[in-house]
């Protein structure tokens, strides 16, 4: 425990550039996320405009009586050296006997180029700190 007062003005100047830091990081990664988002808005956006806004809809996406699947890419939680929670980016395969279905055939056999280039586009880190 500081006894100070010029200990405590330390603690609190540390724990205030501390603060900022972690300000700083949650900023960018909101922008990070905010960009991706708009890449995938403007990918599906040219789908449809090529192929044509019945063909993108929708329509492609699971109802109530469809089989249930599991996820391709999943995020799991972890800690790392220093024992900071940390979340990670899992990809699995496509396996139909785990129930690992490819969702991009839900567009149909020939899927368009700027669906599969989306798909091939890099999300930023494989490792995101948690804010």
């Amino acid at each position: 425990m500081p006894e100070s007062r010029d200990e405590i003005c330390q603690l609190m100047d540390k724990l205030l550039l501390h603060s900022l830091d972690l300000m700083e990081q949650e900023v960018k990664l909101k922008t990070t996320v905010e960009a991706i988002a708009n890449d995938g808005q403007l990918d599906l956006a040219h789908t449809r405009f090529t192929k044509g806004a019945t063909a993108v809809s929708a329509v492609q996406l699971p109802t109530e009586d469809y089989k249930p699947f599991s996820a391709l890419n999943t995020v799991a939680e972890g800690k790392d050296e220093l024992d900071n929670p940390q979340l990670d980016l899992e990809r699995n395969e496509v396996d139909k006997e785990e129930g690992r279905i490819d969702p991009i055939r839900w567009f149909g056999i020939l899927v368009p180029a700027s669906l599969q280039s989306a798909r091939k586009k890099p999300v930023g880190n494989q490792n995101f700190e948690k804010v």
